[in-house]
This record gives C-alpha cells, structure tokens and sequence, in this order.
C-alpha cells in the first residue's frame, strides 16, 4: 500500500470512527434530521466573483424542488440558507410552510481582511437589515447575534476568501473566540478538510480558550453565550439541489416525546442554541462537487444572458478576472449556438434531476452520439432509483461520456488534419513558415463563421469554419465535462496549504508528500526517454515518492509507473520522430486524486504540459518543469528560424515556463538565460540538476577486431547518437578527412540510426555503420573505441559523454551548453569551436599515447563525479525548495 492510499485510508477511518460517534450521541427517536447549509434560486448574487462578473445566480433551484429534496433524504425539519438573503424563507412562511428562518452571510474579519461565511438562525426581518449592515465587520455582527439570542455557525472555516495567500494559523485562534458553534462536516468539501475542522475544534479544550484570552485580550465570553462548549454541525452546501439532505445534523430535542405542540422550527432553533447537534454525512471527494457543478455548467449554458463588456470591465476584480470572464462569456456564448450541445445540457441536467430521455429521442440521436445518449439515460435511471447512493453510477457514466466524446472528437480531428495536409501545403512548410502562417482568431465566433481568404490578413490560409465543423458539439461538450471536474478540485483543493498547516500543527492527518512525474515520452528512442528510463529505475531502486505517468498503447504499468491509453495519436509531417500521444484528461484527473500526490514535475512541452498545469491550478499544488530541450538553439541550428521568429519562440517558452513553480536545467548557460533579462526569472526558482551514467557503463574487455573489423593499432573514432543534421552528423566528412591525412587507416564508427543515415553513408562509405545498439552492448562499444567525437552544438548536457567518460573513453566536442559543463579541455577531451579545431585536437590526442593514458584516467575520475545518489538527493532539497 502506498503513502496515498494509507492517508487516504486514515481519512475514512477518522471519517467513520467520528461520524459513528456522533449517531450514539442521542436517541434516534429524541431527534430532527436536518440540513442546516441548503440554497435555492433567491441565492442570486453569487460570493464567487466570477459568477458575479457574468450575472449569473448561485442556482436556478425551486424553493419547492429544494423542499422535496430534503424530504426524500429524510429531513423532517427546514431552512434555506441563501447569501445575505432569506427571502425564501419568508415566502415559505407566509404560504403556512414551516420552515426555520436562515441565512448565510458573507462576513470580513477586518483586521485580517479575509472574508468568511457565517450561517445565523431565527431572525426576524428588521434583524436581518440589521445583520446585512454589520456583516462588513464580524466582531459588531457576532456581538449583535449575541444580544438578540441568535445563533450562528461558522461555515466551512477552513474555506477562506481572501484576495491574496491565506490566513496565518492565528487568525483561527481568534475566531475560536468568535463562535461556539462551526461546520465540521460540509458535504462539498473534501473529508480531509472536514477532519481537520473536527481536530482543531476537539482542540479547544477550556484551559486553551482561556490562554487564548489571555493571547487576544478578549474575554471568553464577548461573543458566546457558552465560550467552554464548541458545538459542531453538519450541512450539504449543494447548490444545484442534488445531494441536499444527504449531509446534515440530528438535533437532539427530548420536547418531542412531551407531546408539545410547539412546531418543529421553534424546537430546532432550540436545539441550534443549546449546541444538541450531532453531525452525520459520508466520505467526500470531488465527485459530488464536480456532478454539482457539471448541473450548475449546463445551466449556464441554457441560461446565462450576455453580462454585457462593460459590466464586465468596470467590475471589481483583477484583470485576470476579467479575462476569464470575457473568455467564459464568449465560450457559453457559442455553446448556446450549437444545437447538438444545447441539446447535450437539457438532456444531461434532466438526467440529473432523475428525468429519463424520452423514448422517441433515442430515434433523432445522430449515431455518432448513442453512446452519450445512453450514459446520459443511465444517470437519470439511477438518480431515479437511489438519489442519495447514485453518486458512484453517476460518476461512472459522467466518465463514459466523457471518454465517447473524446474520442469522437479526435478521431475527426486525425481525419481532417490527413486532409488538412492533402489538400494544402501544410506537408511541405518548415516550422517556421507554419509558425509565420498560422494564427488564431481573437475573436471565438471567427472559428466557425465561413472562411473569407482576403480578409484573413496574418491569418492562416487554412480554413477554420471547415476544420471545425463536426468538432464543435464533442469539443464544446467535453469541455463543459472538464471545467466541471477542474471547478470542483479547484473549490475543494484551494485551501490545501492551510490544511497542510493545520495538519502539522495538531500532529494528524499529514499529507504525504509524493510526486507525480509526466511526460509525453518514455518509450521513443531519444535522449529524454534514456534519461527519464534511468530516472524511473533509481526510483524503483530506492523506493522514491514518485510515480512516472505516461500515455502510451505499448507499454505497462509497474512499481512507480502509471501508463494510461492514449485517446489518438497524431504524427505531425514537421515532427515525424514521434507520434503526439492525446491523454484522456479525466483519467489523469481521477488518478492524481487516487493517489494523493502533492507536486507534480513534467519533463516535456506536448500535450501532458498542458495536463500539469490543469493540474496544478485545480489541485492547488506546486509544479515543476524539467527543461531536457534547449528549443531555442534548437531553433537556430536546426529549424534556421530569423530573429524574428526566434523572438517569437522565446516569448511563447517564457509565457509557458512562467507558469511552474520551479525549472530544472541540465547546464550554467541554460541557468543564466533564464535568469537573465530575456527571460527574467527569479533565480531562486531555476534550479542546475544533471544526469547520470547507469552502472553498466565501466570499461570492459572489448574485441576491436569482432566489433569494427579494425586490425592492429589503427585508430578508431567514435560517434555515437541519433543521426540526424541537428546531431552535426554531416560535419564528420571534413574532420575525418583531415585527420586522415596523418592516420591514413583511421577508422570513423557511426552507432545509431536517424534520417541522416543514408547522406552519411555516401559521403562515407568506408564508416563502420553499428546501427541501432542495444544500451547492454554500448559499453563494449565505448571501451573499443580511441575517442568519441560529438559534433552536435544544442546538447543540453549530453547522456552520451558522461557515458562514454564513464567507459574511460575521452571525448572531443563543440564547446556548447551541456559538454562544456561535463568535458574539462585538456584534461579529459577537448572543447573546440570549429571542424578544423576538432581535427587537430583529434591528431594531437592520437599523436601522444602518454596523454591517451592520462585522458582514460581523467575520465574515469571526471565520471565518478555524477553519482546518482547526490544527483538524486540534492534535486529532492530543490523540489521541496522550489514549492
């Protein structure tokens, strides 16, 4: 069992053994059952500020809808408590409804500027004016509910609302002498957050109530009735109405067997007061909150009206709010516009609410679509049949439609790419004209409006409304699926440094510190699959806290390496060494909840960056980049790109890079560029790590003559590698050609494959070409040799001369990024800046057999010095810095 499962493991047991507890705490048939956290449709000014920005309520629900609810989940007393309102609740009461008059107020806690939720019961209308003036200041709203005998709850305190960080942990040592009365078990926050509540409040013990006191000076009993008790309680807080009634608390009211006549409300208002509450719930992760908000965005969709721009820029907020909104605005803007999607969000939010999809709709379903169709009807069955224990089949079909939609969208977007490049001449540009020609609209509606080639200026000539049609509905529509799960991680895992916090300060439910480690490549035959290969086994070796993860249809799952299945594979005609592997999103979401990570690293640009930072921004949990590819050289060597778009390039990797918390680098050139004006990092989050040579890399008793054909003492140079242009391949023709004016039957061995391979072979036919070398025989290979010759100039560090140094093999190689960190010129091989300089250093090593000795034992003792042990140890301290 891993660190994840046994933490999580302790949750549920806490969860259980607590909630166990508080069942024997009063006689079932002394009770009330009652939901004290409950919104319908009059929570319409939204807390969140986004949901202000674009106008939209907190929930569309029914009073009467919200009623039957909590009935059919047993609840036999009520309240509704909306933001800073009770409308409801009066408009029950004067139907004859009996109902407990409740609010949620918004509160700030002035001298810490945060912002919190305070439930408060049995005001009358002019308290409730009264109460709507003094929430700006918790300590005049807690001192007035005080003196006219109203009871309040702190709601989810461990969810705070503050523009910036978090609240210290003194903060709730103040509070603690704010209330007597919290919400230990929310039903849309996560166990682990409410277990903690539990602890801090079991934690309040009178001798520590009195020494907080004495810390704040405000004595015990300022704002409680009973400052000694703290009283603990329970509520849905689910907004759409589908899980309300399933959390809540049993009031203990001995009235009931009295034969009172008093009515419900009155006696649960008493029970409230008293603190007779004993909370009762069930384990929670994000699944309630993600088919909450899954309801809540397909709504929206069926809903929302236009906010309006200026609304929006004059709104308070930050400009990255004000983005989101005009990007979210636009987006349910064009879902609105999409018929197969509207139809989607009906279906999908009357499956919710336990609707069945008529029977004539399964005949107008294009066919594309009857898988999602008939997921959608299993949902509706099962909130039909069981509303309180559908979760798990709902969450099960929710992932299936998801997945068909997928699916569906990238196989159509395979196809019309195979077209795209058919048809245009897409196939034949090289990146940087791609990247000259290609452009996106600023404006969503130009993707799908018919396409007018005068008109698109910097535009691409490829037409967008006809790469789109047919992808809009499975685009839109999973779309919809992934905000929902990322809006729910997000809401439930924002508070998760807090929790880290409170965790370590009362000694129990610690977060295991583990990794998950993601990459687009592990199985491709190039450096960054090598590197990351022998990165796994020193995990497995030492039993690491971190997990690889990758996409990929050929490899399987091991210790420490989750392999998932990728939706579609995508070859690109301008980057054909490997396929771009399409992970399925929710799969990757579901199993870093499982597994409890807390950071995450990625090793590669493709599409599992995006899946990090969909997960660090979710999760609330720190990321890091490993940096393997120095692109821009790559750009510049390779790719030939101008200034121009190596200013473009730049730019696109500073915005992308910006976003991790920590970069990992292979060189000192790398680290200072990072941190220099160009790209204006902060130094103390650009970390220098390095590779390692695996163990089977040592000299070895090798035959020259079985492994090369070479007789006697002809000298043999070595190169070893992928053989491609960027590898410098094409440059050896001129090296050996001057060395072999003084050794005449020198020998070049070329170990590899590449694209190159056959321009090489001409230009040198008498090269011993190795092919493809298994990593077991390359040590054999290294040992023959005379010298490795590395032609290549945008290494960022060079697996292949650590390797080779390890074998006691020296090493010749431009003077760039990675060999100048690892080669000491002179003492173990040779740093050169041009071919001509490459040949004589090459001369003069074979000229001096004295020197051929020392340069061996130099490099043995240069190798040694990349022990994967220190490596390992000191990139940990750096990961754990860089949070």
């Amino acid at each position: 069992m891993n660190s994840g499962q046994a933490f999580k493991n302790e949750v549920m047991r806490t969860l259980d053994e607590f909630l166990e507890g508080q069942k024997r705490r009063f006689p079932e048939k002394e009770c009330l059952v009652m939901d004290l956290h409950c919104h319908d449709r009059n929570s319409d000014v939204p807390d969140e500020l986004l949901g202000r920005m674009l106008g939209v309520p907190e929930t569309w629900l029914e009073t009467d809808q919200l009623i039957k609810v909590l009935r059919g989940n047993g609840c036999d007393v009520f309240t509704v408590t909306n933001h800073n309102n009770a409308r409801s609740c009066w408009q029950l009461l004067e139907k004859g409804i009996d109902v407990l008059v409740g609010a949620e107020f918004s509160c700030m806690v002035p001298d810490y500027k945060i912002g919190i939720h305070v439930l408060a019961y049995g005001f009358i209308p002019e308290q409730e004016r009264k109460l709507l003036k003094l929430r700006s200041d918790i300590y005049r709203f807690q001192e007035y509910t005080l003196e006219h005998d109203i009871p309040t709850i702190w709601a989810h305190p461990l969810y705070h609302y503050k523009s910036s960080g978090g609240p210290p942990l003194e903060f709730f040592d103040k509070m603690s002498l704010m209330f007597e009365r919290f919400e230990v078990i929310n039903g849309q926050r996560d166990s682990w957050q409410n277990m903690l509540v539990r602890e801090w409040i079991e934690s309040l013990t009178p001798e520590k109530i009195e020494s907080l006191a004495r810390k704040f000076g405000i004595p015990p009993g300022t704002y409680c009735s009973r400052p000694y008790l703290k009283a603990m309680a329970g509520g849905s807080d689910s907004h759409m109405g589908i899980f309300t009634g399933q959390t809540g608390v049993r009031l203990h009211v001995p009235e009931m067997n009295h034969g009172t006549n008093i009515v419900r409300s009155a006696l649960a208002l008493e029970a409230i007061r008293r603190g007779d509450m004993a909370p009762f719930g069930s384990h929670n992760d994000s699944e309630k909150m993600a088919i909450t908000f899954l309801d809540y965005f397909c709504q929206i969709g069926l809903k929302m009206e236009d906010p309006g721009m200026l609304h929006i820029l004059l709104h308070k907020g930050e400009t990255r709010d004000k983005l989101l909104s005009f990007i979210a605005t636009n987006a349910f803007s064009e879902i609105r516009r999409h018929k197969h999607t509207i139809n989607f969000l009906k279906i999908f939010h009357d499956c919710f609410s336990g609707k069945v999809p008529g029977f004539g709709k399964r005949f107008v379903v294009p066919k594309a679509y009857r898988e999602v169709f008939q997921e959608a009807s299993t949902i509706a069955e099962a909130r039909r049949a069981d509303p309180a224990g559908s979760l798990q089949k709902v969450e099960r079909a929710t992932h299936a439609i998801y997945d068909s939609l997928e699916r569906l969208l990238f196989s159509r977007l395979g196809a019309k790419l195979d077209q795209l490049y058919k048809d245009n001449d897409f196939g034949t540009l090289k990146v940087d004209q791609i990247m000259e020609r290609f452009e996106l609209p600023s404006h969503m509606r130009s993707l799908f409006e018919h396409f007018e080639p005068e008109r698109a200026g910097k535009m691409s000539t490829v037409n967008l409304a006809e790469l789109f049609d047919g992808l809009s509905f499975p685009f839109l529509a999973s779309s919809v699926i992934a905000a929902a799960y990322f809006a729910s991680a997000r809401v439930m895992y924002k508070s998760r440094p807090l929790l880290g916090e409170f965790a370590e300060r009362y000694g129990t439910l610690r977060h295991p510190e583990r990794t998950l480690w993601l990459t687009d490549t592990l199985e491709d035959s190039n450096g960054v699959a090598m590197v990351l290969t022998s990165m796994l086994d020193e995990v497995r070796r030492k039993d690491l806290p971190i997990d690889f993860l990758v996409a990929s249809s050929t490899l399987k799952s091991g210790d420490h390496l989750i392999v998932v299945p990728p939706v579609s594979e995508l070859t690109m005609p301008f980057y054909e060494q490997q396929p771009v592997r399409i992970p399925n999103l929710l799969h990757i979401h579901r199993l870093f909840k499982e597994g409890e990570y807390s950071r995450i690293i990625c090793s590669t640009e493709g599409p599992m960056g995006m899946v990090v930072l969909y997960l660090k921004y979710a999760y609330s949990v720190p990321a890091h980049f490993y940096v393997h590819t120095d692109w821009m050289m790559f750009a510049d060597k390779v790719l030939n790109f101008d200034e121009l778009n190596k200013d473009r390039l730049r730019r696109l990797l500073r915005t992308y890079y910006k976003a991790f918390d920590g970069l990992f680098v292979l060189n000192t050139d790398q680290h200072k560029w990072l941190t220099g004006g160009a790209m204006g990092f902060d130094p103390a989050r650009v970390f220098l790590t390095a590779h390692w040579a695996e163990k089977e890399f040592r000299p070895v008793d090798a035959d020259r003559k079985n492994l090369f054909g070479v007789y006697g003492d002809a000298p043999v140079l070595l190169f070893a590698g992928r053989i491609s242009e960027e590898k410098g391949v094409m440059e050896l023709p001129a090296v050996m050609e001057k060395v072999r004016t003084a050794y005449p039957d020198v020998k070049l061995v070329v170990a590899g494959m590449g694209p190159a391979e056959a321009a090489l072979k001409r230009a040198m036919p008498d090269a011993v070409f190795l092919g493809w070398v298994d990593h077991a025989k390359l040590p054999e290979v290294y040992s023959a040799a005379d010298m490795l010759l590395l032609p290549s100039r945008f290494d960022t560090f060079g697996c292949v001369v650590l390797e080779a140094l390890s074998c006691g093999l020296p090493v010749v190689a431009y003077k760039t990024k990675g060999p100048k960190d690892i080669i000491v010129d002179g003492i173990n091989g040779y740093l050169v800046k041009t071919k001509g300089e490459m040949a004589a250093r090459i001369l003069e090593f074979l000229k001096d057999r004295k020197l051929r000795a020392s340069f061996k034992k130099e490099s043995l003792k240069r190798a040694k010095e990349y022990d994967p042990d220190r490596i390992i140890k000191r990139f940990l301290n750096d990961l754990t810095s860089a949070a």
